[in-house]
């Protein structure tokens, strides 16, 4: 008969026992009476990885992207974020807009049965698509070859990635332009709008400051010819006139809150949420570099230098404000690499225009031979609808059993501002974008 050790070296002993018995011994520190447990942990390819990750890789993009500080869910900001389809099925978003009473209304001891004024709500659509991305380790023998680490690249070139495709979907969408094309299936994101005649501007300035066409829009990027380009260049006269244009329109441009990045939380950028400080109340002006050196190059008594002159005692907005180029008249600009671009070579390729035909294998407005448009954008408040469904996440599988591979897709659609009016499907005005295609001079 065997006796029980009830004592704690038999309680030892016994456990002792059943390790080795499933081979948990660790070698290392057999024979000094210690036992190794049985780690907790989570492989490779655990699900349970995921959130913390997904959430440094999104967070990773918002950081490098331009339009971060200006997106939002308040009426005040650039880009008027909703998130409606994160929580609910659906693949498009509504969106509504108020009409102020157009009805004077009745005077004194007035009766105001029958003289009801109707509340009017107009509405935009904004259907969402998905994107994608994902990297593959060719094998182990490739890593074994090199130092970099396949994960830690991939979190970095996806969240590039991210960054980089948003940035481009969105300053797509506010121009006009159209969906990429992937090399498996037809990308949707973008909910293409083409500017409206009323809010596209086609001419410019001279360097005195004189705006070409007696301040006329020429109709189209093909008849700038009828000047020279040096008549057809951004300016400041140029920018202030539309900025004139915007305010006059129905519905007036608004201001967008400019908001301090440097005190965000990052679990508001997890969230969406993308609040900070509110630094300025300003029409944002997105201007190309070649756009920008013109505007440097003006020689009137009220161009860019005698501005500079003046702007010694503005405080924050001297002379560069949290990376714009200048302010002046309530328009903050920046120098944006992303302004497109376009060319002509005496054909009607999609590199020669900005509008395109039906079928998107032409232009039907192709820039005169030898001469380069470039269309900045002065944007209001919600100047664009941005709508979540998916924010960009990430999986890990393997193919061919070991070789890994990492993923991160997300869903969502961006639109410019455009409502149908109220109780119908036809649109608008383009609301809170105006187009400006000023010619440039190419440097040598």
């Amino acid at each position: 008969m065997k006796i029980f050790d009830f004592s704690r070296q038999g309680a030892i002993d016994r456990m002792a026992a059943r390790q080795r018995e499933h081979g948990f011994m660790n070698p290392r520190i057999m024979g000094h009476g210690q036992l190794r447990f049985v780690d907790t942990n989570y492989t490779f390819a655990d699900a349970r990885a995921q959130t913390i990750w997904s959430a440094a890789v999104f967070v990773y993009g918002l950081e490098n992207r331009f339009f971060t500080g200006m997106m939002g869910k308040d009426a005040n900001s650039l880009i008027h974020v909703d998130s409606a389809l994160m929580t609910k099925p659906g693949g498009t978003i509504v969106f509504e807009s108020g009409q102020p009473i157009d009805d004077p209304g009745v005077g004194d001891d007035g009766n105001t049965t029958g003289n009801e004024a109707q509340i009017k709500r107009r509405n935009m659509s904004v259907t969402i698509g998905g994107r994608a991305q994902s990297t593959v380790s060719a094998g182990d023998v490739s890593e074994q070859l090199t130092r970099s680490d396949f994960r830690t690249d991939s979190k970095k070139d996806l969240g590039d990635w991210i960054a980089e495709s948003m940035e481009d979907d969105i300053i797509t969408a506010a121009y006009g332009g159209y969906n990429e094309n992937s090399s498996s299936a037809a990308i949707t994101t973008i909910n293409e709008s083409y500017p409206t005649s009323d809010r596209i501007f086609y001419g410019g300035q001279n360097a005195a400051g004189t705006i070409s066409n007696s301040g006329a829009s020429f109709g189209s990027d093909a008849l700038l010819s009828a000047d020279t380009t040096a008549n057809n260049l951004m300016g400041t006269t140029l920018l202030e006139a539309i900025k004139r244009r915007a305010i006059a329109a129905t519905p007036r441009f608004r201001p967008v809150d400019i908001r301090d990045l440097s005190k965000i939380n990052p679990d508001d950028v997890r969230s969406g949420q993308l609040m900070g400080p509110v630094l300025l109340k300003i029409f944002v002006v997105l201007c190309s570099p070649l756009q920008i050196k013109a505007i440097r190059a003006e020689t009137g008594v009220l161009g860019f230098k005698s501005m500079q002159a003046d702007a010694n005692n503005r405080g924050h907005l001297n002379p560069i404000f949290r990376g714009a180029s200048f302010y002046v008249d309530g328009l903050l600009v920046f120098e944006y690499d992303r302004v497109p671009s376009r060319t002509g070579a005496g054909g009607t390729t999609l590199a020669e225009g900005f509008l395109l035909n039906a079928g998107r294998t032409a232009t039907d407005d192709a820039v005169a031979t030898g001469r380069t448009v470039h269309r900045a954008l002065l944007m209001g408040a919600q100047a664009l609808a941005f709508g979540w469904a998916k924010k960009p996440t990430w999986t890990e599988d393997f193919v061919d059993n070991d070789k890994p591979k990492i993923k991160v897709a997300m869903i969502y659609g961006v639109k410019p501002t455009i409502f149908n009016a109220h109780g119908g499907t036809t649109p608008g005005s383009t609301e809170s974008i105006y187009a400006i295609d000023t010619e440039v001079i190419v440097d040598a």
